[in-house]
């Protein structure tokens, strides 16, 4: 994982390679491919992105060879989200020619940080104060502890100790009092302090530069998407085990039925199933684009575009992660409440994705402010070309659930279900641009208060127009299976990702006449009619995840693991923690 990672400023492909092992390092103990994500793709990522070819030359290496490790110091007490307002300071000093890292108040100590109670160095995010004028974050390579694990002067590491999961990595809090860096140890690609004290940077506006360095965000977003996906497949992939071997109630006077067969447990596991694989072939989508941009070598910030794709995968993955795991959990009744059985410990350590990389609200937000520039380019760049088809597919839209009734063959085609998804994504754009530029316009708001009394609305486009995306990279998938059977089956899952996302939202198009009471019901009978035709497939798509035995190590899966039994149970005579406790 660590080497193919590293390898990414020579070789193509590497990125999703490095991806896919880190969702399989992931099923067998994310707080593993946590800590390993922190080392590679926070620390190692700033390197790679912020920092130039000496930089490169002087820590990639010795992280390669694994000689040290490094932790992503970017997160203080008092901003999380507001990257743009972190008080930690790093001062230049031109007399010594270095940077004076400093802490001046309790809200500006880095919390959070994976690695702290290990790490060699930090990645440190600092507000840059070069000749008394604030110059905005900056991020610096500050080191933390030597080879023989002693802390440096003036470094202050405090354990958070113990989480709701991921107690495997040693999160920590970091504090500097007046830490002295060399000049070199500042991460120059998009900004540089000369010897004299002269800041000097290819991108003059301030707001840009930010929005650069930020980019550097995105490779281990991507990781994250990943990795949630391998708590997801682990948890279905124990709870549908269980749920093809479990028998209870059936008809009267003959032997009890699987628990599959319940029609309330495939409604409720069949959805993430298909899920999924839509966020597998999305994901693997999103890490060919980030393949080849670094591969070329091009500026990730150049591709806002992907970084809003990411962004809004990272707040549908992880938040489906949640739900699935939930559901994994009820369905394997009191079984799935044992530690033993994995899916309690999945929720615990998979909880905090929903905030961490970037909080998902925060998230859409990026997704939604780059679908508002697209829609705001094509005004600018053809007004006239634009507007005739903004009128176009304004009044194509709206003869479509004024005129046309659909019938019922229509709804369950994947066809219909692509329409009506990029209808959603549409009418939520057009509709919050023209609340915006009416809030900011006309009304005369501010844009921060115009924003804010749009959120809901924000949220809801980001996640339409993510939703649009993982059906059309899954029917992508479809077309491309070269095996027939495959094919078949994918094309099922297709049909139920998509039936989902439309029937899930079926108020919205009731209230905008997209569908009719009729076809509403259609949509509730064709979800349920899918998920029972794939109930019984779900376990060769459970194959095609290729989970080892000796990593899923959950009794209910028929996959005991002695280990783990002996622990908690204990032999007569032999001690164990419950004998302990």
């Amino acid at each position: 994982y660590t080497w193919l990672f590293l390898q990414v400023e020579k070789k193509k492909h590497c990125i999703n390679k490095s991806l896919v092992i880190g969702e399989v390092l992931s099923t067998a103990d994310l707080a593993t491919g946590v800590k390993m994500g922190v080392v590679c793709w926070l620390f190692g990522g700033a390197i790679i992105n912020l920092g130039s070819q000496v930089h490169i030359e002087k820590w990639l290496q010795p992280l390669k060879d694994l000689k040290l490790t490094g932790m992503f110091a970017m997160t203080e007490r008092g901003h999380g989200s507001n990257v743009r307002g972190i008080q930690t300071q790093a001062t230049y000093d031109p007399a010594s020619q270095e940077f004076i890292i400093h802490t001046p108040c309790e809200d500006a100590e880095k919390m959070y940080i994976g690695n702290a109670m290990k790490g060699n160095d930090a990645a440190v995010f600092a507000q840059l104060i070069v000749n008394g004028e604030l110059l905005g974050p900056h991020c610096f390579i500050v080191p933390i502890r030597d080879q023989e694990g002693n802390m440096y002067p003036g470094v202050t590491v405090i354990d958070m100790m113990h989480k709701e999961g991921l107690n495997g990595v040693d999160n920590g809090i970091l504090v500097f009092n007046n830490i002295r860096i060399p000049k070199e140890n500042l991460l120059d690609r998009f900004g540089s302090v000369s010897e004299d004290g002269v800041y000097q940077s290819a991108i003059k506006d301030r707001g840009a530069r930010f929005n650069a360095m930020l980019a550097a965000l995105t490779p281990s977003r991507i990781a994250l998407i990943f990795q949630a996906l391998g708590a997801m497949k682990l948890g279905l992939s124990i709870a549908i085990r269980y749920s093809h071997s479990r028998r209870q109630f059936g008809p009267k006077d003959k032997e009890e039925v699987k628990i599959i067969d319940h029609q309330t447990q495939y409604l409720r596991l069949m959805p993430h199933l298909a899920a999924s694989l839509a966020l597998t072939f999305t994901g693997r989508y999103a890490g060919e684009i980030l393949d080849e941009d670094m591969c070329q070598g091009r500026n990730l910030v150049n591709n806002r575009s992907l970084q809003a794709l990411v962004a809004g995968l990272k707040a549908y993955s992880t938040w489906e992660n949640l739900a699935c795991l939930q559901d994994c959990r009820e369905c394997t009744g009191g079984m799935g409440y044992m530690m033993e059985n994995r899916i309690p410990g999945l929720k615990c350590d998979s909880d905090v994705f929903v905030t961490f990389e970037g909080d998902n609200v925060v998230m859409l937000q990026v997704v939604v402010r780059e679908l508002l520039a697209q829609y705001a380019r094509q005004y600018e760049e053809s007004p006239m070309v634009a507007l005739l088809k903004h009128w176009s597919v304004a009044a194509t839209d709206s003869l479509r659930t004024s005129v046309l009734a659909f019938n019922t063959e229509t709804v369950g085609s994947l066809s219909f279900l692509l329409k009506a998804l990029n209808y959603r994504e549409r009418v939520l754009q057009r509709s919050l641009a023209a609340r915006l530029y009416s809030k900011v316009m006309k009304n005369k708001e501010d844009p921060f208060s115009s924003w804010n009394s749009c959120l809901h609305h924000v949220t809801c486009l980001a996640l339409a127009h993510i939703h649009r995306v993982t059906l059309e990279q899954f029917w992508k998938a479809v077309e491309g299976c070269p095996v027939p059977e495959d094919q078949a089956l994918l094309k099922k899952f297709c049909l139920l990702h998509g039936t989902s996302l439309v029937y899930q939202e079926r108020a919205w198009y009731l209230e905008h006449r997209y569908l009719t009471p009729a076809t509403s019901v259609q949509m509730r009978n064709q979800l349920t009619d899918v998920c029972c035709s794939v109930k019984d497939d779900s376990l060769a798509v459970l194959s095609a995840f290729n989970i080892p035995d000796s990593t899923v190590h959950a009794p209910i899966a028929g996959i005991p693991c002695p280990r783990a039994s002996w622990a908690f149970y204990p032999p007569p005579g032999q001690d164990g923690p419950r004998a302990k406790l």
